[in-house]
């Protein structure tokens, strides 16, 4: 037997239930009560636990903890937890006897105010420590102990009725002790008001304030938008932080002015319990503000554009999440007033019953919506499957429509997650990785490769259209490099600007998009020739309107004294530039007689990035412009938007990704097989391209075959060139192909110059890099193939010889 009492009759469930709405209301009620005394316990004298008490307490402080519990102290805590119960009950009697002598002291109030009540407080600590020794015991106890003691049997009956007596009179304490409060605050104004005062110009100060918010908030919050948010795409972390919280500007005011209200009302002495009032303020205003924010946020990235579901989901969270509140502030005054006992346990097994109550109605409501999404939706699992074959019959269909609904928010799951990671280049690249992987394997393994036959270059343009003014220009790429140039050409002021990028990124069509923006100023477009500066300024001549003979100081004066400001734009002005000492004295020349024309005249001077560096290095911040800035790689939706506008696909001319496998991905799964294919080849053209639009439109054109048995146009993938022989080369021929990359053509005489090699050994190294089709002839000069250039800038960076 673990109490000592005698059996009570088993009483029915319903009465059960019955009991454990009492206690939580009688809970609510009694609040304050065993916090004040929990405090008055510590922060008093008058305290004076029961010897008896002290010896439990000091028993349970001996036990060790659980995981070196043996059979013995299994048996000491039954033992334990029987004294400590009746102690308990002991203690009641005694304490329900203070009270009553206690209120029977009308007529002798020294004696009323002196020994009775410290006969009350005495219990009333006792009976407190006994609550905690208990909660300490119950959580030492075996299961089946516990089980006893906070289930719905005799026994839990039983310790249920001695704790809702015991609330009882801590309801007649309370009161008792409200009242004795209030007189000894009645007390203390009589001898030093001066507290209160300060308390009240406290509490005065934080009205004022909350009254000046009320006012002025929406104005204030205006202003805050109209500098901060206002015409900024990307605010910062903190902006947002404040925006969202001034949403509930009103809800949080009020929140703060109850906490600081009640936080200086109760540093009074005789006011001290009225903290613990904060309780409520918290959970349920609180609370409030926390199912707007919720629900703000889920309105705001619904992905269901449909007016029926955005409401019902809107409508289960505020459910759930009043629920949550609601349970969290029962549960908590009850640990706070009665400790983890079994009226605890008792309402948390109603906690239970209640959310099951509430999952079961949220299924019901959400039935017919799950299942008309799950349905379409392909592939499914069997598990699914099943949910929907039986979604007529009643109850198996509130099953499957949570097995429906679980599979739906991780499939959504899914989709986000990837959504997420994509947004990282390493990610979407290690994808393209396995995919190209697996689309070689597929590639090798088919049969079909005897009947395919690779469409020649010239004819593969037919397919993959080449650029052309007319070619639709993805205008979200480079669009913040674009704004900044923009803010330093398109004004009224002179500048001289560089724009940097690698060859085949689109540095081209960017300066014309600057050109064709220009109002204030004429637009010029010189693409630097090969010769150099000697063959630039007749080109700048004729186009300023000089005659082609002109010389420098001539162009110089013409620029001084004509009344016309000049946008000039040249481009590939990595011809000015050689790699080797003094292989800068033309680009200087350049900037020199385009500064000294002392008015508004704007030139942007486009440089390929290999070239760039050794000038970032060779001059450092001798070489000063206004504006160097650098074109980024092309992301993978720029790319794929790119290679599906230049793709024809019409009449004759039409390619087909048919046949092409890819592995499956979480975002794909609406998506046909060939449009699965077809992103997925996109996205292995951009991770080999390594964002450069030109290398992904050649190799696209390389992997055009034509079915000799349907005479379709097929896309497979394209043969990736051998890098072996480039990883092993020595540093001079390498140095030799960096010379190359970095003059974007090269006659041997300039090899020889930048590398420091022979006439001979440049020879050499020229026959052997054309033997292998690294490079490209131009008359006298080489040029790195088109082929071979991703491939050659990923070993020479690789091998630390250049930075792409």
């Amino acid at each position: 037997m673990i109490i000592n009492i005698k059996a009570i009759a088993l009483t029915r469930y319903a009465g059960h239930m019955m009991y454990a709405v009492l206690i939580c209301l009688f809970s609510v009620m009694a609040v304050p009560v065993q916090a004040q005394a929990q405090w008055d316990f510590q922060n008093r004298n008058t305290k004076a636990i029961s010897p008896k008490v002290q010896e439990v307490s000091s028993a349970i402080a001996t036990l060790p903890e659980t995981h070196f519990f043996t059979d013995d102290h299994y048996r000491q805590v039954k033992t334990l937890l029987t004294t400590t119960m009746e102690q308990q009950a002991s203690l009641t009697l005694e304490f329900t006897a203070a009270l009553d002598s206690y209120s029977q002291q009308k007529n002798d109030r020294q004696q009323k105010n002196n020994s009775h009540w410290q006969q009350v407080e005495r219990i009333k600590a006792s009976l407190t420590q006994l609550n905690q020794n208990k909660e300490r015991l119950l959580a030492l106890a075996d299961p089946l102990t516990r089980g006893l003691v906070t289930g719905f049997g005799p026994y839990g009956v039983t310790a249920f009725y001695a704790e809702l007596t015991l609330t009882k009179l801590n309801i007649r304490y309370y009161i008792s002790y409200q009242i004795r409060s209030f007189a000894n605050l009645i007390n203390d104004l009589t001898i030093s008001p001066v507290p209160v005062i300060v308390v009240a110009i406290k509490v005065l100060l934080v009205f004022f304030s909350f009254q000046w918010w009320l006012r002025n908030s929406a104005r204030l919050i205006n202003d805050f938008k109209q500098s901060k948010l206002k015409g900024k795409k990307n605010p910062s972390l903190l902006v947002r932080l404040f925006w969202y919280l001034s949403r509930a500007d009103k809800a949080i005011a009020w929140l703060l002015f109850i906490t600081l209200t009640l936080r200086f009302i109760s540093s009074l002495p005789s006011l001290q319990h009225l903290i613990f009032l904060e309780i409520f303020t918290w959970w349920i205003l609180g609370g409030s503000i926390a199912v707007s924010f919720i629900l703000e946020f889920i309105s705001r990235n619904s992905r269901s554009n449909k007016s029926h579901i955005i409401a019902l989901r809107l409508s289960t969270i505020r459910h759930y999440v009043w629920g949550v509140i609601g349970t969290g502030l029962i549960l908590q005054i009850s640990a706070r007033t009665l400790g983890q006992g079994t009226s605890y346990a008792w309402i948390e097994s109603f906690v239970y019953l209640f959310f099951a109550t509430l999952t079961v109605l949220t299924l019901k409501n959400w039935k017919t919506t799950v299942f008309s999404q799950a349905e379409p939706l392909q592939p499914q699992p069997i598990w699914v499957q099943w949910a929907i074959k039986n979604q007529a019959q009643w109850f198996i269909s509130l099953l499957g429509t949570a097995c429906c609904a679980v599979w739906l928010m991780l499939r959504s799951l899914q989709h986000a997650t990837l959504a997420i990671l994509s947004q990282y280049a390493a990610f979407s690249h290690a994808l393209a990785y396995l995919f190209r992987i697996e689309v070689a394997k597929q590639t090798i393994d088919a049969k079909e490769q005897a009947s395919l036959t690779r469409i020649e270059d010239v004819t593969a343009f037919k397919y993959v259209l080449p650029g052309s003014e007319t070619s639709p220009i993805i205008a979200d790429y480079a669009d913040e490099e674009l704004q900044e140039l923009s803010r330093y050409l398109l004004t009224d002021s002179p500048a001289v600007c560089v724009l940097s990028g690698e060859r085949g990124v689109g540095t081209t069509t960017l300066l014309r998009r600057i050109l064709v923006q220009a109002e204030t100023a004429i637009p010029i477009y010189i693409n630097c020739p090969y010769d150099g500066y000697s063959a630039l300024l007749p080109q700048l001549a004729m186009q300023l309107g000089l005659p082609e003979d002109a010389s420098e100081r001539q162009i110089l004066q013409y620029l001084r004294s004509c009344n016309e400001v000049y946008l000039l734009a040249i481009d590939s002005a990595q011809r000015l530039v050689k790699p080797k000492v003094g292989g800068l004295a033309e680009l200087m020349r350049l900037t020199n007689l385009l500064r000294r024309a002392r008015k508004s005249h704007r030139v942007v001077i486009a440089i390929e990035k290999s070239s760039w560096r050794f000038i970032d290095r060779a001059r450092g911040e001798r070489l000063l412009f206004d504006l160097v800035t650098f074109m980024p790689k092309w992301s993978e939706k720029q790319i794929t938007e790119l290679l599906a506008s230049r793709i024809s696909n019409v009449g004759d001319h039409a390619i087909s990704f048919e046949g092409l496998v890819v592995p499956r991905q979480w975002d794909e799964d609406s998506l046909t097989e060939e449009e699965r294919a077809e992103n997925g080849f996109y996205r292995i053209l951009w991770d080999y391209s390594d964002g450069n639009p030109t290398v992904a439109l050649r190799f696209f054109r390389l992997s055009l075959h034509r079915d000799k048995t349907s005479d379709k146009v097929l896309v497979r993938l394209f043969k990736v060139p051998d890098s072996d022989d480039l990883e092993s080369m020595p540093k001079p021929m390498l140095a030799v192909l960096r010379s190359i990359v970095q003059l974007e053509i090269a006659s041997p005489v300039d090899l020889c110059e930048c590398s420091r090699l022979s006439m001979a050994e440049v020879i050499s190294t020229l026959r052997y890099f054309q033997s292998r089709g690294y490079i490209e002839w131009s008359e006298d000069k080489a040029r790195v193939s088109d082929h071979w250039f991703r491939h050659i800038t990923n070993v020479l960076h690789r091998q630390h010889l250049l930075v792409k």
